[in-house]
Formats: C-alpha cells, sequence, structure tokens
C-alpha cells in the first residue's frame, strides 16, 4: 500500500515522528529580552544566576541596557542581577508563569493519534503501525503532565537602579566606628511563603525561629561599610602608616533582627537595624531604627548559615537611610564638642609634687601599684599622697566590677573611680588612705630621643607586681588629637597604667599599649605625664 496516497497512514506516520515523545518536553528554553529603562539603563549591567563546577553558583554578565538572555524553562526561578557604579545593586527573581504552548499540541496528538489508531485498526492497518499510533497517543498524553508546563516571558522590564548618595565635600569625613550583632534569642526567624503571591499578600506557611542569641561585639561588618563610604565620598580613602585617625564623626550601628524570607528555593534577608552618632565619653544620643531588605538569592541548603553578601547589601542601604534620617542628619555638618559638654561639672583637683624625684628606681617603686578585678588587673602610678592615682581608662572601663588597689607593701584598699577621659585613655582613682608617696612629674618636652626609660608595674600576672624593663625614649607620636611617647622598653598585658619614668624616678608616661606582630618587637606607647593635667583637670603645684 502507498502511503503517499492513504491520507491515515500519511497522518500516522507524520505524527509519530514529530509527536511520539510529546511536543511540550522539548520546549526547554525561552530566548527572552531583558530591558531596563533607556533613559537611564545604557550603564546598566545585566546579570544572570548560572553554575557551574569551577565557580559554584554565580552571576553571568550577559550585557548593559538590553540584552538577549536564555531560561531554562526546566528551572523553576531564575535571578536577574542589575549593576551600575554608584546605585544600589537588584536582584529580580523571575518565575516561568506563561502556559507552555506546547501543551495544547500535546493533547491534540494524543487525541489524533489515538483517532488515527482507531481508524487504521477498523481498517485493518498494519498492526506496527496501529500499536504505534496508540504507543503516540500514550506518549503526548504523559507530556501532558511533565515539564515544563510553564514557560518564562518573552520579555522583561525594569525600572533604573537607584542612586547612592554622595557625600558633601564641606562636612567632616564620616565614618563607621563599628558595627555589633546584638541580635536577642528568637529575633533572628525563618518565614516560609508558598509562592510569591503568598509572600506579597504577607501570608506565612509556617515561622521558625533562633533558640540563641547572638552577641558580636565589633564584627568585621565595619570594614564594608567603610568601603561604601570611601567610595561615596562620605571619607578620604586610609593613609598609609599606624596613625591616621584624624578627625571625623563617626557611627556605630547594631544589628538587632534578622528575618529570613523563603520562597521556594530563594531567600532574601529583612534587617532590623539601629545607628547613632558615636561619642567615646558615652553621652546620650538620638537612634535611628531602620528596616531595610537584602537582595534575593538562591538559598544555601549546604550552608544554613548567614549570606554575608546579603547581610552586607541590606546594611549598605540601612547606612544611608540612617545618614538622612532625622536623628542623624542635622549631626553631620560640624564636629560637636563633646569634651566640653564631658568635663563641664569638673572641678580643678589641686595636687602637691614632691619637692623632688626619687633619685632611684627601686625608691620609684613605692609610686607604683596594682589595679585589680575579677577580669584582670592592670597597673597605675601614684599621683597624690592622699589617695589619688592615674591609670588606663581601659584598666577599669566596665563600671560593673568592683577594683581594689594593691601597694607594693602588700596592703590593698578598695578604689572610687573619680573621673575618666576616654579619648586619652586616662583614669583617675581614689582610695582612703594618706601618706602616700607620688611621682614628680617631668613634662615630655625635656626628654630626648634615645634617653633611658624604665617601665614599672605588672606585667602578665598580679604576683609580678612592682616589675621593672630597662629601654629608651625611640620618638614621640601624634595619634589624632594624642600625643605619645614611643619607647622599645619592655611591655606586657598588665603593664597597662603603669609608670613610664626617667632613671631619676620622674614620671615621664603612663604606659597605655604595644604594637603585637609577627616579627613585631620593641615598639610601646605611653600616655605622656603632663596630658594628665589638661585630661583629668589636676594642678600640680
Amino acid at each position: 500500500m502507498d502511503f503517499r496516497r492513504h491520507p491515515v497512514l500519511r497522518f500516522v506516520s507524520l505524527s509519530m515522528l514529530c509527536m511520539a515523545t510529546g511536543c511540550s518536553t522539548l520546549y526547554r528554553s525561552t530566548n527572552s529580552q531583558v530591558a531596563v529603562n533607556p533613559a537611564h539603563g545604557d550603564n546598566v549591567r545585566i546579570l544572570q544566576d548560572a553554575w557551574n563546577w569551577d565557580e559554584g553558583f554565580h552571576f553571568k554578565d550577559q550585557g548593559k541596557g538590553i540584552t538577549w538572555v536564555n531560561m531554562d524553562n526546566q528551572q523553576s526561578v531564575h535571578l536577574i542581577r542589575l549593576e551600575q557604579p554608584h546605585h544600589f545593586s537588584e536582584v529580580h527573581p523571575v518565575f516561568p508563569e506563561r502556559k507552555n504552548p506546547y501543551k495544547f499540541a500535546d493533547i491534540g496528538g494524543a487525541a489524533g493519534l489515538a483517532i488515527a489508531g482507531v481508524v487504521g485498526n477498523n481498517r485493518a492497518l498494519n498492526n506496527n503501525i496501529v500499536i504505534g499510533a496508540f504507543v503516540g497517543s500514550a506518549a503526548n498524553a504523559i507530556a501532558w503532565f511533565m515539564k515544563p508546563k510553564k514557560a518564562y516571558d518573552r520579555s522583561y522590564y525594569f525600572e533604573p537602579l537607584r542612586q547612592i548618595p554622595e557625600g558633601n565635600p564641606q562636612n567632616p569625613p564620616l565614618k563607621i566606628e563599628g558595627f555589633h550583632m546584638r541580635i536577642p534569642q528568637g529575633k533572628h526567624s525563618w518565614h516560609y511563603f508558598e509562592n510569591m503571591d503568598k509572600y506579597a499578600l504577607e501570608r506565612v506557611e509556617f515561622i521558625n525561629a533562633s533558640e540563641e542569641a547572638i552577641e558580636i561585639e565589633y564584627s568585621n561588618l565595619d570594614e564594608s561599610l567603610n568601603e561604601m563610604l570611601q567610595n561615596q565620598g562620605f571619607q578620604p580613602a586610609p593613609s598609609e602608616g599606624m596613625f591616621h585617625r584624624g578627625e571625623a564623626i563617626q557611627l556605630t550601628g547594631q544589628l538587632t533582627e534578622v528575618r529570613e524570607h523563603r520562597v521556594q528555593n530563594i531567600v532574601r534577608y529583612e534587617l532590623e537595624t539601629e545607628w547613632w552618632v558615636y561619642n567615646a565619653f558615652g553621652l546620650n544620643t538620638d537612634t535611628a531604627r531602620i528596616t531595610t531588605s537584602s537582595n534575593w538569592a538562591l538559598y544555601n541548603f549546604s550552608n544554613p548559615g548567614f549570606d554575608r553578601s546579603l547581610i552586607i547589601e541590606a546594611l549598605d542601604d540601612a547606612l544611608f537611610q540612617a545618614i538622612d534620617s532625622e536623628s542623624i542628619a542635622g549631626k553631620l555638618n560640624r564636629i560637636e564638642d563633646l569634651e566640653s559638654e564631658w568635663t563641664r561639672n569638673w572641678d580643678v583637683i589641686a595636687l602637691e609634687q614632691p619637692p623632688t624625684p626619687a633619685g632611684k628606681i627601686a625608691e620609684a617603686l613605692e609610686s607604683v601599684v596594682t589595679i585589680a578585678a575579677d577580669d584582670g588587673h592592670g597597673s597605675g602610678c601614684i599621683l597624690g599622697s592622699n589617695g589619688y592615682i592615674v591609670t588606663n581608662y581601659h584598666v577599669i572601663a566596665d563600671g560593673t566590677l568592683d577594683y581594689r588597689v594593691h601597694f607594693e607593701d602588700g596592703s590593698n584598699l578598695p578604689a572610687e573611680i573619680v573621673r575618666y577621659h576616654p579619648v586619652y585613655d586616662l583614669a583617675l582613682l581614689k582610695v582612703d588612705t594618706t601618706g602616700l608617696r607620688p611621682f614628680k612629674i617631668r613634662h615630655a618636652d625635656s626628654i630626648d630621643i634615645g634617653d633611658e626609660a624604665f617601665a614599672l608595674g605588672t606585667p602578665y600576672d598580679i604576683d609580678l607586681g612592682a616589675s621593672v624593663t630597662k629601654g629608651i625614649v625611640s620618638g614621640r607620636r601624634k595619634d589624632g588629637n594624642r600625643s605619645l611617647i614611643q619607647t622599645d622598653v619592655s611591655i606586657s598585658p598588665g603593664n597597662s597604667g603603669g609608670a613610664l619614668i626617667t632613671a631619676q624616678g620622674e614620671l615621664i608616661g603612663i604606659v597605655n599599649e604595644k604594637v603585637l606582630g609577627l616579627g613585631v618587637e620593641g615598639i610601646g606607647f605611653a600616655i605622656p605625664a603632663d596630658a594628665i593635667e589638661s585630661a583629668l583637670f589636676i594642678d600640680f603645684q
């Protein structure tokens, strides 16, 4: 029989050829046009989610402004990322929402082949042809239920990106002093949504929450925030060298809540943050409370912890909203004189100087004390025979602790914190006693580089009280508003607040810190003793 002249055979043959496996399953991808508003989109880079063994999940560059992107109809979601210099990036999830047009071909093919099989069977055609028609009909019927049931749209259009604010060159530099993570128990939560429609309507399927609090003081997230401020002209690029504080307005921020919104296999973070203008004195300041959301990302099931990149993107947005808030915006045009406010109720304390220095290092040890608390110890220097003692502020910074002063003769007394100056890292203590031997102060200007210097204090362990190490004055340095004496005298933990003296026992500095690092030796610093007068309102007579 010539199948070319038999309409049933011809229909069956062609149908079996093109539809035996189901046409809709062959519609595996959609070539979609992605465009950004042409008035602003020429410089917007368009990227699409991608994955390979070498890079893992990443975004692949597809072009600028307007481009064609191949969408895999087998994937339940694709992410389109838009980037532009000095603009907030955005990630748009797109879903296959257009019905697969070839599903109708599946139904038609299933019906047509079934009819052809029945007709062929009634006309006693070849059994193989009849069986093939029924198999093709079944394949098309099965294909109706197979992926892809839906396909991606043929075009996507996005609005331009939001511009990141730029710094005013007339204002002082703005820096992030620190960023903390203080998330109470239950404030890290996971919100699950069935689909984007339910997400838009805020219809949550279920919620889980953490059972532990997260407390990270001074997380390294401030590095990324400061980099963003540099890029936008709010602060200059960091200069080389150890000392480059300079004067700047500083912000402190903290993350107080994280809500992870999960839709199918994508996730975005909603963050609650707080921001305020930092001051070293701990004076009350207004707080800006900001809520922001991150971009969308594929959820990493193998690593359920925080996605750092999502956190940073949401924090960048929160930072600039905070800068523009009523609580902070008006404070960014000048540096306030907070020191005057901090010291305005201080009275000058007159302390009598001894007529002559100790004369010997051994005699000067009587003027050095150990300041101890439950969490450790530091050192201190006697300034007045009536119980006044100076130390570093960081030695007594925890106001919840009780501090005791241990003297060279083995006795000890409770200490009262009279006042402190956090910028200079100095604090004045008082013990209820008399007859102490104070140091004689020598101004740092009269000290030459290369002069001998001795450090007196309690290094490492409280049992090592009244230890002495020897070196020289290595240099004079400037760190912001502070002057520092550099020395190669050996300094150890516990020496903080101790004495840097001359060979005659004159107090020239309060030991402050040392530089730690691989291969670094002999770099320590002390606060000049004459800074005590201005920082703590002391009048040495």
